[in-house]
C-alpha cells in the first residue's frame, strides 16, 4: 500500500483502477453536523473490498474555512466578494448550494483552486468512481437507509440493480427496522431542540431559508405516512409535542428501510463531479448517501451493499 499525504486530502493506493472518494470527511468546524459522519469508515471498508484508490478529504466543507469538493468553481471576483460580505445568511445559502469556496484575496483563491483541481485529478483517474456521502437520519429519507445517485449510468439499469440489492438484504433491513426508526426519532428531537435553543420557541416562521427548507421536506414525508388525525392536530398547532407525535406516527406506518434511487438527493447540487466527469466515456460514476445509522453501526454491511450494487451495474 502507498500513502500520499497531499494538501487538502490523503490518497491510499493498492492495485486496481477503482476510486472511492470521501469529499466531506474533513473536520466538523463550527457545526457538529458539517461533516459526513463515518462516510470514510464505509469508504475504507469498500476500498479494501474493491482495491484501487481511497481518497479522504481532510478539509472542512465550510466555504470560509475550507472547500466543498462537491460544489463548483466560483470565479475569483465573486469568491472574494462573498468572503467580504457574508452577512445575509439566505444569500450565502444560495451561494453554498452552487460554489465550493470563498476567498480572502487572490492568493487565497489560487491556493484553494489548486487543491480543488488536484483532488478531482486524483478522482478522475479511476474507471469506477464511487463518491461517498452521509445523509441524516431524517424523515425526508424514509424509507431509504441508503440512497444512490446516478451520474453516468442508465437510470433503468440502476433501478434494476437496486431491486436486486434490496431483495438480497431484505432480512437485514427488517432486522434493523426498529433501531433505524428510533435513530430518525432521535434526530428529529435534536432538530427541535436546536430551534428552541436558538429562538426560545418552536416557531418555524422564525427560521431562515435553509432551515425552513429542511423542515418542509420532513413535513412532506410526514403527510405521506402520518395518521390523518395526528397530522390535522399538528397543522392546527405546531408544537414540539405535536411534531414528535406526527414523527412517531409516520415511523410506525412507513415500510421497512431499503436502498433507494434518488429518493433524497438527485445530484443537482453535485456540481463538482458533474463538471469533471459528465460526458466521460467508459466510466462508472455513482454517488452514495448512506444514512448516518448504517454508516455508524453497520459499515461492513453498507460497504457490502455498495460493492454488490457496483458489480451488478458493471456487468451491464
Amino acid at each position: 500500500m502507498q500513502i500520499d499525504i497531499k494538501k487538502g486530502f490523503t490518497v491510499y493506493k493498492t492495485e486496481g483502477d477503482c476510486v472511492v472518494a470521501c469529499p466531506h470527511a474533513g473536520p466538523a468546524l463550527e457545526r457538529a453536523t458539517s461533516r459526513d459522519d463515518n462516510s470514510e469508515t464505509v469508504g475504507s471498508v469498500l476500498w479494501r473490498l474493491l482495491g484501487g484508490k481511497l481518497i479522504i478529504g481532510n478539509l472542512s466543507r465550510g466555504r470560509i474555512l475550507g472547500i466543498d469538493f462537491n460544489r463548483d468553481i466560483p470565479n475569483m471576483k465573486t469568491a472574494i466578494s462573498m468572503y467580504n460580505t457574508v452577512t445575509n445568511k439566505d444569500d450565502f445559502y444560495e451561494y453554498r448550494k452552487k460554489y465550493a469556496w470563498v476567498a480572502q484575496d487572490e492568493k487565497d483563491y489560487e491556493m484553494r483552486l489548486k487543491i480543488y483541481q488536484s483532488f478531482w485529478a486524483e478522482v478522475e483517474s479511476g474507471s469506477t468512481i464511487i463518491l461517498m456521502h452521509r445523509q441524516f437520519n431524517r424523515l425526508k429519507s424514509l424509507p431509504g437507509i441508503m440512497d444512490f445517485i446516478e451520474l453516468q449510468k442508465n437510470k433503468e439499469d440502476v433501478g434494476r440493480a437496486i431491486d436486486k440489492v434490496n431483495n438480497k438484504y431484505a432480512s437485514f433491513f427488517k432486522k434493523v427496522d426498529k433501531s433505524y426508526k428510533q435513530a430518525v426519532l432521535f434526530e428529529t428531537e435534536r432538530m427541535i431542540a436546536n430551534v428552541i435553543k436558538k429562538h426560545n420557541s418552536f416557531d418555524l416562521r422564525l427560521l431562515g431559508k435553509e432551515q425552513n427548507y429542511i423542515f418542509a421536506r420532513d413535513l412532506k414525508i410526514a403527510t405521506k405516512y402520518c395518521k390523518p388525525y395526528i397530522w390535522d392536530r399538528l397543522r392546527q398547532s405546531m408544537t414540539p409535542r405535536n411534531y414528535l407525535e406526527a414523527t412517531k406516527s409516520a415511523l410506525e406506518n412507513c415500510p421497512y428501510p431499503k436502498v433507494t434511487f434518488q429518493n433524497t438527493f438527485n445530484g443537482e447540487m453535485a456540481h463538482g463531479p458533474r463538471r469533471k466527469m459528465l460526458g466521460m466515456k467508459n466510466k462508472f460514476v455513482i454517488e452514495v448517501e448512506g444514512s448516518h445509522f448504517i454508516n455508524l453501526w453497520y459499515p461492513e454491511v453498507a460497504a457490502s451493499i455498495i460493492k454488490d450494487f457496483t458489480e451488478i451495474l458493471n456487468k451491464k
